[in-house]
Parts: C-alpha cells; sequence; structure tokens
C-alpha cells in the first residue's frame, strides 16, 4: 500500500524515511499591517502597500508521523527510524523545497527550526515536526506551461511568456498571483520594457530587475527591442 507524505530535501516521507502521517496542518500567513495614527483624531493611515503588495508573515507546516518499523516492530528499530528521521528533517540550514502530496502542482519552500516532538509507547512512536515556511505555496511549472493535463481552470491563465519582438510593441501580461511578482526576463539582445511610468533596461542573456514587479492582474508593457523575449516566473498563491 502507498501511502501519501511529503518530499522534503529529496527524501519522501514514506517511500523513503517509513513515516505514515497521523495529521498535520497548513497554517495560512498574516497580514503584516503598517497602521500610523493620527493624532488626536480617529484616524490612522495604512502603509502596508507602499511598496506595491500586502506584505505577509511566514506560514507554519506542521506534520506528525507515526514512527514504527512494520517488519521488525520492536523498540530498537522504532528509535532508528526516529533518529533517522529527525538527523534528516534538522539537517537543513535555510528554506528548501517541500512538496505535498495532497498538493500536486504546488510546494513550499520551508525550513525546521524549533525543537521537533517526540513521544514513545513501546515499538510506537509519534514525532511532530514543525517548519517555517515561506508565505505563500508556490507553482512546480513556471507560468505560462503549456501541458493541458494539468491546466488549473480556478487558477492558471492561458498566456504567451515567449515572443518575438520586432521593434516597439506593447502586450498585456497576466497575474493572478496573490502577491507582486518578480519576473526573470531573458532576451536575445538589450530590450527596454516601459511599466507604469518606469522604464527597465535589460541586457541579453537572463537578468531579474528587483524593482520590475507585476503587481496587478492586467500589466500594461511596451517593450522596444529586437529578438525572442521571454518572461519567467512561478505563481505564487496563498
Amino acid at each position: 500500500m502507498k501511502y501519501k507524505g511529503i518530499t522534503f530535501n529529496g527524501l519522501h516521507s514514506y517511500e523513503d524515511l517509513g513515516l505514515t502521517i497521523k495529521e498535520k496542518e497548513i497554517g495560512n500567513p498574516e497580514k503584516e499591517k503598517a497602521l500610523v495614527e493620527v493624532p488626536f483624531s480617529n484616524l490612522e493611515y495604512d502603509f502596508s502597500e507602499l511598496y506595491g503588495d500586502q506584505n505577509m508573515s511566514s506560514r507554519a507546516l506542521s506534520y506528525t508521523f507515526n514512527v514504527y518499523n512494520a517488519k521488525y516492530f520492536t523498540k530498537e528499530q522504532m528509535v532508528r527510524l526516529k533518529t533517522r528521521a529527525v538527523n534528516h528533517f534538522m539537517n537543513v540550514n535555510k528554506m528548501v523545497e517541500l512538496y505535498d502530496d495532497d498538493y500536486p502542482n504546488w510546494h513550499f519552500l520551508a525550513e525546521v527550526r524549533e525543537a521537533p516532538d517526540f513521544s514513545e509507547d513501546n515499538a510506537r512512536g509519534e514525532l511532530t515536526i514543525e517548519f517555517e515556511a515561506y508565505k505563500y505555496m508556490i507553482d512546480n511549472e513556471p507560468e505560462g506551461t503549456d501541458i493541458w493535463d494539468r491546466f488549473d481552470f480556478d487558477f492558471d491563465m492561458a498566456q504567451v511568456t515567449e515572443l518575438e519582438i520586432d521593434g516597439a510593441q506593447e502586450l498585456v501580461i497576466l497575474s493572478n498571483s496573490a502577491g507582486a511578482v518578480n519576473p526573470s526576463i531573458r532576451c536575445d539582445s538589450n530590450m527596454t520594457i516601459e511599466h507604469e511610468g518606469t522604464l527597465y533596461t535589460f541586457k541579453a542573456g537572463t537578468t531579474k530587475e528587483l524593482e520590475f514587479r507585476l503587481t496587478k492582474e492586467f500589466n500594461e508593457l511596451r517593450i522596444s527591442g529586437n529578438g525572442k523575449l521571454e518572461f519567467i516566473w512561478h505563481k505564487e498563491m496563498i
């Protein structure tokens, strides 16, 4: 029997580590508000979207695993399994991809920062791993991927993200990410992109301009240059 689980740091919790999930909690991020009250009044100003989108906190992911060896049902084997699992989950010093089988088209970026919790009863144990994760879950495929079998009519948008530019051209890029996205730009030659009154210059190759962000569902762009141009980003949603 194949059990669902998570893939973290290259190993699957059941297929590679032999753990089954007893329970889990996928937390959501909170809005981080920047409220300033006006003295001697009931007014307050919200500067949360000062840079184009609402800032969000990180999110918590919690998994409680059943720890026991079904073949060798002994306490010694249970302890060995627990030791291997704890070292695997803790042996990462930055946020890396976490794939949950219940979210087949998405992944999280996560890291274990708090001590795992473990309890045991003879040859059975329970191991709870708390992950701190990036605020959004991330689409496994870049935007514009033309794979019909995985197209999601609720979340995906059919659009062209790679095109030929010949002189000056206007383009609308669609984004339904929960927050602003910062795409990489791949182009054959130097090109300029005007977006919301600001002109950005991109050199030949693949570059990312931190100030160039898609902040709306419909982003009107004016592009100047010659050659192939590609926008590369992954959709991010709560």
